[in-house]
C-alpha cells in the first residue's frame, strides 16, 4: 500500500508531520480530516531503493504475532470491563514480557495522552503493529466497538497461527526427507561423481545427461561457491524488499490468489474479513462510503483493497452497492447475492454476518484438507529428485556394461 507524507494542523493550530498508508491521496486526506486535522500538504513517498539499512535493522525489532495476540486479548478484556483506555495501556505496558512491545506501548501511551487516536499512535510503529492491525483498531474506535474488533483480530491471528502450525506438521516428514536427499546430493557431487568422471574418461565413453548435469554442478560449486552463495542470499533479500514496494506487493497479492490450493484459501480469508469489518461498521451507523474506505484498508490483499475502493467510487457516483460489487468482478456470487438480499430487505448486517460465518467455516475446512494436498505434491518432487540422482549414478554403469559386452 502506498505511503504518504503529510503536514497538518490540529484543532489548536499546532503543526504536525507524519507518515501514513492509504490506497489513494484522497483516502489519506479523508482520514486526516476525520481525525480533526487540517491538511497542509500530502505527498506520496517514493518507493526507494531495494536495499535500505534502516528497514533491514527493523526486521530484528518486530513484535511476534503471539505477543500481539496476547496483548490484544488483555486489552479487550480490560476495555470491556470498563477500564479507561489509558489506564489499560499503562497496565499492559508494565506487564508485557516483550521489551520491544513495552517500549512501543510507552510511546503509544504518550501519543494518546496528547490527544491522538489509538490507531494513529499505533500506526507510527509499523514494526510492532501491521497496517492491517492498525486499520482494524481504527474500525473499532470509529464504531465504538474496540473490544469486538480486538476479539475478531484474536480469532484471525489464532487462525493464522493454526495455519502455520498445520503447514509445519504437514511438511515435517517431507522436510526431513528433503534434508536427507540434499545431504546425499552434496555427497554425490563432492565425492562420488568426480571419481565417476575420472573413471569414465579413461574409456572415452559419452556420459548420459543426468551425470553431465551432476558433474557440471560439481564444477560450479567448487569453483564459484562464493558467487552461488552470494547470489542466493542477494536474490532472497531483493525479493523480500521488492514485495514491500507498491508494485511488488501488487504482484505478490495477485499471484497469491492464483496459487493452486492456497489461492482460494487466501481469497476466502479476505472475503471473510471484508464482510465482518464492513458489517460491523454498517451496524454501528457509519456512512457507507466511510465504511468502505476503512474496510479496504483492513483486507490483507491489495487486489481486494483496490476493488473495494472502486466499489466505493461507484457508490459515490450513485450506483447501488450490489451493482458496484458485480462490476468489480472480484467478489464471489455468494457475497453479491447475500448483499443484494440484505439491501432489498433491510437486513444487510445479518446477511454480512452470515457471509462471515460461511467463509469462516470454509477456511476451517480448507485448513483441515491442507495436509492431503501438501504431502502428495512434496512426495512427487522428492521422487523426481531421487530419480535424477539414481539415473546420474547408475546410467553410466549400465552404459559401461553394454560397452564391455
Amino acid at each position: 500500500m502506498p505511503t504518504f507524507k503529510y503536514r497538518v494542523r490540529d484543532k489548536t493550530g499546532k503543526a504536525i508531520e507524519g507518515k501514513m498508508e492509504a490506497l489513494t491521496l484522497e483516502s489519506a486526506g479523508d482520514q486526516l480530516y476525520r481525525l480533526g486535522h487540517l491538511p497542509v500538504s500530502i505527498e506520496k513517498m517514493e518507493e526507494g531503493s531495494l536495499f535500505n539499512l534502516s528497514d533491514l535493522m527493523s526486521q530484528f525489532k518486530k513484535v511476534r504475532l503471539e505477543d500481539l495476540v496476547l496483548f490484544s486479548q488483555q486489552l479487550s478484556t480490560l476495555y470491556k470491563a470498563g477500564i479507561p483506555l489509558l489506564t489499560a495501556l499503562n497496565n499492559l505496558k508494565d506487564q508485557t514480557g516483550n521489551k520491544i512491545l513495552g517500549h512501543v506501548l510507552d510511546e503509544v501511551v504518550g501519543d494518546v495522552e496528547d490527544g491522538n487516536p489509538l490507531f494513529a499512535s499505533m500506526g507510527k510503529h509499523p514494526g510492532a503493529f501491521s497496517p492491517i492491525y492498525v486499520n482494524m483498531i481504527r474500525a473499532g474506535e470509529t464504531t465504538g466497538r474496540l473490544g469486538e474488533t480486538l476479539d475478531r483480530f484474536v480469532i484471525l491471528a489464532n487462525r493464522e497461527l493454526s495455519t502455520r502450525q498445520r503447514v509445519k506438521e504437514a511438511t515435517r516428514y517431507p522436510k526431513m526427507v528433503i534434508l536427507s536427499v540434499m545431504v546425499a546430493f552434496a555427497v554425490l557431487i563432492a565425492f562420488v561423481i568426480p571419481r565417476f568422471a575420472a573413471t569414465f574418461a579413461q574409456f572415452n565413453m559419452p556420459l548420459p545427461l543426468p551425470t553431465r548435469i551432476m558433474i557440471g554442478t560439481n564444477k560450479l560449486f567448487q569453483t564459484y561457491w562464493y558467487l552461488v552463495l552470494g547470489s542466493i542470499l542477494g536474490i532472497s533479500l531483493l525479493l523480500k524488499r521488492y514485495v514491500k514496494t507498491e508494485s511488488g506487493r501488487y504482484l505478490w497479492d495477485k499471484l497469491k490468489i492464483r496459487i493452486p490450493v492456497f489461492g482460494p484459501l487466501f481469497l476466502k480469508i479476505g472475503l471473510s474479513r471484508f464482510s465482518n469489518t464492513f458489517g460491523m461498521l454498517n451496524r454501528s451507523g457509519i456512512p457507507i462510503l466511510q465504511a468502505l474506505e476503512i474496510t479496504s484498508a483492513t483486507v490483507d490483499n491489495i487486489i481486494l483493497s483496490q476493488s473495494i475502493e472502486e466499489v466505493r467510487q461507484k457508490v459515490r457516483e450513485g450506483s447501488s452497492l450490489t451493482e458496484a460489487l458485480k462490476e468489480s468482478g472480484k467478489f464471489t456470487p455468494l457475497v453479491i447475492q447475500m448483499i443484494s438480499v440484505g439491501e432489498s430487505s433491510g437486513t444487510l448486517d445479518e446477511m454480512l454476518a452470515r457471509v462471515t460465518e460461511y467463509y469462516d467455516v470454509e477456511v476451517d475446512n480448507a485448513l483441515k484438507k491442507l495436509p492431503t494436498y501438501i504431502e502428495p505434491a512434496l512426495t512427487l518432487i522428492l521422487g523426481g529428485v531421487v530419480l535424477l540422482l539414481a539415473l546420474a549414478v547408475f546410467l553410466p554403469w549400465w552404459n559401461m556394461a553394454s560397452l564391455f559386452r
